[in-house]
Parts: structure tokens; C-alpha cells; sequence
């Protein structure tokens, strides 16, 4: 395979192999191709040092005629992206010394948002002799759409969203959007606004709010209005590896009701009176034992203000932030719970399913250490797209105290930490990480929440198929807030964990560190607060060109399960197998069909045929 590789550099050009062409995945070369003759220029072979005369734009059509796309009709309703809008956000400006290093940053920098399928930063032959030019090629993704995503099991839609969007408002890269989303138990409507550059200034601003409605269970309509959630984040960002400032300030607030399923039903709560540590599992419900549904109310408030001073080095990056954090957890009942105030039922429900009511006030004081090498990937997530992963290591500190002069109801130390190491031997990926997070509350620690996670992915082996494996173990110790993991069918991005912030991703490595899937079982299927673990491996396959469509096949296995504690910890596994289906001009994350197999039979699953069939986009991990 190095060989093959080898010869087919010895055919490029000496400037293509020089200015980093070579490195393109063929999108990504098609897309340049297509810009240099456009705009009759030739790439410069040597181009470190000198300085840029210019920064060059090219902005490339949606649908093009090449691809034989029956859609190049559908241009005129595309408001391609300003030229003006790119070449602000370029790192290499007029005057500069070009420098391979930012002309990499700038590509990730405009690569973050899923504005364009291509973006690719090349030096160019300039007019002015001894000078060099920046050219920025991208490729817009159609924006006037229907954004849609989803995530559909045994015949039960488990979660669905869509936004009528204008994902590049007028060509300025701003979104502009209406979004429905619906879960199992709820269906939410309201606007959107992402703006990541505010007239020009760096400022970025994220601002969201939504009407809530109960989802009728098991049918696509609406019941009552029963809330509202908001979401408002400002920030100046380090909008480069070289800044040393940045600060943000966030709000957001949910006033809705939390209801927990077991595959596409209510899970139930036995009240028998019996006591029972809500670590424990459920246990059998007897006919004659009342139930209600794991159903209450729940308004949240959280607030961040940030400031960060960062310590930029070629080799190593620190960076040190203090800031306040306010969060406010209120649980109640539902005002149809069948059971009077005061009763023992009510004692027994709030007892084990309410999460701490607390409010905390605290200020804060982090530390963040990473190494700013980055290596590009393509069909590891996406099919031929340039993924962006961050090696070396990673570390993480973070203190705080709360205070009752800032707003805290009880006093008490919160702690943080997350290392991690990510290299790429022998062609492939091999990361690992883990997070610790916990409290001291009176000389005591409670609420210690410990993750380890572990990926793996070969080089692709006979330019045919790469083998990806992942695997994620989860601890919590004195539990006093009432977290718990949940292990069992996707319920859409997220997954199923309910613990806060349990979607991380590490660093800005790229990767994501935890999931809880388990395809072939049902939703919520393993739920427990002590003890949880998830692993899978997949063999994906390259990609298939069919015209303009990219077309893929996987097999897995996944494993897992969440109990009170590790000693209780069981193995179910499933496999199965998968497609992919890639759209290069409406999305840059793939359409996913997995049918699963169970290996073992649970309560809510038997195992073998006929098994469950999801539908979705992005990859499982």
C-alpha cells in the first residue's frame, strides 16, 4: 500500500506534491481542480516564508454539471457563500509570511461548521514576483432546506427533529432556523440563531428558545403545552492556537417534565412501601403492587461566566480560566399524580426517582495542558471527508467552592479532572482518556463520577474496509443526586445517558468519549446508578461511488450493561450489520440503517431473530 502510494506521487506535479495537494482526499482535489481552472492559477511549490500579496476565494456551486447531479437547476435558490465571509476568517492574511501551520489552522477553522463539504487552503503562484497567494477553496452544502434527523426503532419513531432553515443566511455563514424536535415523551417548536462572527468583530453568539408540548405516547401528535427551554451563549472565542484571550457568558433554562422509557413504554414505579436504596434496580412488579410512571416535573437553571488566558507554545498550549457558575435543580409532581399531598406513595416517588434539589453558586478556577498537532483522517467517521483529530496528551483541572454570598444554598468544594493521549501508530488511532468528578461536602466525598474510555482503528486494510472498536466504563460512588446511567437502544443525539454532560468531547480532539448504545436492545433497556459499561467493533467498509452518492457497508458487535454497582455488572452483547448512504451536497454525516441481533435475552428482548432494526444519521460512536 506505501508503495502504491509512493508511485502515485512520483505522478503529481513537483508543486502539487510540494503545496500539500497530495494530502486532499479526492473531493477535496475535484473541488481545487475545478477552482485552478477556473481561475487560471497554478499552485507554488515553495511557498514557506514569502509573503502573501493576496487571499483568493473560490466558492464553489452546490450541484455541479461535472457530477451529472439532475439537480444543477436548484443553484439559483443557493445563495452561495461571500467571498468576504471566507477570506475575513482566514488566518493568513495580505502581508503575512505564508505558513503551512495556519494555512492547516485556517482549513479546521472554517472546516468547523457544516457550511461546506470542502474547504481546502493552498499557496498559489502570485503576479508579484517573489510573493505568494492564499487560495481558499470550499464547497457549500445547500442550506434553503429542510434539515432532518432522526432516529426510528421496531416501527416506533424514538426521536425525530427538522428545521426549516436557512443554514447560510444570505451567504453570510449565519444560521437562521425554525426547529421541531420530538423524543418519546415530548415535542418542542421554537427559533434558532447561530451567528459566529458578529460584524466582523470575532464575537460569536448561539441563541435558542422552545415551546414545549407532551408527545402522546407511542403516536406522532401533540398533548398539552407543558413548558419552554432557552438556551443563550455569547463568546469571544481563541479564534486561533495563537490568541491569548477569550471569554463567554451562558444561559439556559428547562421547565418541562422528565419521563423516563423502557423500550417504547413508560418505565413504572412500584409502590409497595418496601425501602429500597435508589441505587438498586427495579425489581418485578406483582399484580397486586400499585405502579405510576417515572413521570415529574423539573425546572433548571444554569449560568456560566468565563474568562480565559491562554499560554500558546509550538509545543504545548496551557491555558488557565476563572469564572462563576450558578446551577438551580427543582423537581415536583406532575399535577395529575394520582396520589395525595402528604400521602407515603408520594414519600416513596420522590424518594427514589427526584433529583437533588439544590442550588449551587460556585467560582471556579481551571487549567487545560494539550499538544497543537493535529493529523487528518478520511473514512474513519465520513466517507472521503477530512476529519480533524488532535494528538498528544491532554490534562484538565478544574476547582471550585461554593459560597452562600454568591447565591449557594450550602457550602461546600466541587472537583474536576480529565487526561487523555491520542496517537496515530502505524497509520491508525489509539485513544484513551478518562474523567473524574466529585464533591467535599463536609470533610466527605460524595457524587464521584469516574469514566475511562478507549479508542481503537486500524489503517484501512486492503483499501477496502477499517476495523473501529470503542469501549467506555462508568463508576459513581455516594450518589447523592440520584445520577444513573442507561444502556440500551439510541434515542438520537445524546444517546441515553443522564448524566450531565455525558456527551463530552475530549479537548477539541474530534472524538467523541462516551456512548451507551446497545442496538439490539430496546431503549432505557439497562438502567442503574452505580455501574456501567459499553464497548463495540465495527468493520467499515470504503466507500462505493455511485454518480454523486457515497455508498457503505458495516458489520459490529456491541456489549454493555448498567447495574447498582461494578459486581453486578452482566454481559449482553448484540451483532448485526449496517449501511451508509452519503449525500455530498445536502450533508456532510451519513444516513445509517443497522439491523441488530440480541446475543442474550433480556426482559424487554428476546434473543436472535428477529432482532431490531434503527435508522439514523452520523455513526453509532
Amino acid at each position: 500500500m506505501r508503495g502504491d502510494w509512493l508511485s502515485l506521487l512520483l505522478l503529481l506535479p513537483a508543486s502539487a506534491a510540494a503545496s500539500g495537494y497530495a494530502d486532499l482526499g479526492k473531493l477535496e482535489r475535484e473541488a481545487v481542480d475545478d477552482a485552478l481552472a477556473l481561475r487560471g492559477l497554478t499552485l507554488d511549490p515553495e511557498p514557506q516564508g514569502k509573503i502573501v500579496a493576496t487571499v483568493r476565494v473560490v466558492n464553489l456551486d452546490v450541484f455541479l454539471a461535472r457530477e451529472r447531479v439532475p439537480l444543477v437547476w436548484a443553484n439559483i435558490f443557493h445563495r452561495t457563500t461571500r467571498e468576504h465571509q471566507i477570506r475575513r476568517e482566514s488566518l493568513l492574511q495580505a502581508a503575512d509570511r505564508y505558513d503551512q501551520d495556519l494555512a492547516e489552522e485556517t482549513t479546521r477553522k472554517l472546516q468547523d461548521r457544516t457550511l461546506s463539504s470542502v474547504v481546502a487552503v493552498l499557496p498559489v503562484k502570485s503576479a508579484t514576483p517573489g510573493m505568494v497567494d492564499v487560495l481558499i477553496v470550499t464547497r457549500d452544502v445547500w442550506s434553503l432546506r429542510l434539515n432532518e434527523n432522526f432516529e426510528a426503532q421496531q416501527n416506533q419513531l424514538i426521536y425525530f427533529t427538522a428545521s426549516l432553515s436557512e443554514n447560510n443566511f444570505f451567504g453570510w455563514r449565519k444560521f437562521v432556523a425554525a426547529v421541531f424536535t420530538m423524543d418519546q415523551g415530548e415535542m418542542s417548536f421554537g427559533p434558532n440563531y447561530i451567528d459566529p462572527n458578529i460584524l466582523g468583530t470575532r464575537l460569536q453568539l448561539q441563541a435558542a428558545f422552545y415551546w414545549i408540548w407532551a408527545r402522546q405516547i407511542g403516536e406522532i401528535a401533540a398533548g398539552p403545552q407543558e413548558g419552554t427551554s432557552s438556551f443563550f451563549h455569547l463568546e469571544y472565542p481563541l479564534w486561533s492556537l495563537a490568541r491569548r484571550w477569550g471569554a463567554y457568558a451562558e444561559f439556559r433554562h428547562f421547565d418541562g417534565v422528565i419521563r423516563r422509557f423502557l423500550g417504547t413504554e413508560l418505565r413504572q414505579i412500584p409502590l409497595d412501601g418496601l425501602p429500597r436504596n435508589a441505587c438498586d434496580p427495579l425489581p418485578s412488579v406483582a399484580p397486586d403492587v400499585p405502579t405510576v410512571p417515572w413521570v415529574y416535573r423539573l425546572k433548571t437553571i444554569n449560568t456560566s461566566e468565563v474568562v480565559t488566558r491562554s499560554f500558546p507554545r509550538p509545543a504545548v498550549i496551557q491555558r488557565v480560566s476563572v469564572g462563576h457558575e450558578l446551577a438551580l435543580v427543582r423537581p415536583s409532581f406532575t399535577s395529575d399524580f394520582p396520589y395525595a399531598q402528604g400521602s407515603p406513595e408520594r414519600e416513596q416517588f420522590s424518594q427514589e426517582v427526584f433529583p437533588l434539589s439544590e442550588r449551587v453558586s460556585d467560582l471556579f478556577l481551571s487549567y487545560e495542558l494539550f499538544t497543537p498537532r493535529y493529523r487528518v483522517f478520511r473514512d474513519l467517521n465520513t466517507f472521503d471527508f477530512r476529519e480533524n483529530v488532535r494528538f498528544g496528551p491532554y490534562l484538565s483541572l478544574k476547582a471550585g467552592r461554593t459560597f452562600s454570598w454568591v447565591g449557594s444554598q450550602s457550602d461546600f468544594s466541587l472537583f474536576q479532572t480529565s487526561v487523555g493521549l491520542t496517537k496515530g501508530a502505524m497509520g491508525g488511532l489509539q485513544s484513551v482518556g478518562g474523567t473524574w468528578e466529585g464533591r467535599v461536602v463536609g470533610g466527605e466525598v460524595t457524587d464521584q463520577l469516574v469514566r475511562g474510555r478507549a479508542i481503537l482503528a486500524t489503517p484501512v486494510l486492503a483499501g477496502l474496509l477499517r476495523v473501529v472498536a470503542a469501549g467506555n466504563l462508568g463508576l459513581l460512588f455516594r450518589n447523592t443526586r440520584k445520577r444513573f446511567f442507561a444502556v440500551g437502544g439510541d434515542t438520537g443525539p445524546g444517546g441515553n445517558e443522564s448524566i450531565p454532560g455525558d456527551y463530552q468531547v475530549d479537548g477539541d480532539s474530534g472524538l467523541r468519549a462516551y456512548d451507551s448504545v446497545l442496538r439490539g436492545y430496546p431503549v432505557g433497556e439497562f438502567v442503574g446508578c452505580g455501574a456501567q459499561f459499553v464497548g463495540h467493533i465495527e468493520a467499515r467498509s470504503m466507500a462505493l461511488k455511485l454518480a454523486f452518492l457515497r455508498l457503505g457497508g458495516l458489520l459490529f458487535f456491541d456489549a454493555g450493561h448498567a447495574a447498582a454497582d461494578a459486581s453486578r455488572l452482566a454481559f449482553y452483547s448484540d451483532a448485526g450489520f449496517g449501511l451508509r448512504l452519503l449525500i455530498p451536497q445536502l450533508d456532510t454525516y451519513s444516513l445509517r440503517a443497522d439491523w441488530a441481533f440480541p446475543l442474550r435475552p433480556a426482559p424487554g428482548m428476546p434473543a436472535g431473530w428477529p432482532g431490531r432494526m434503527t435508522f439514523g444519521f452520523r455513526q453509532v460512536f
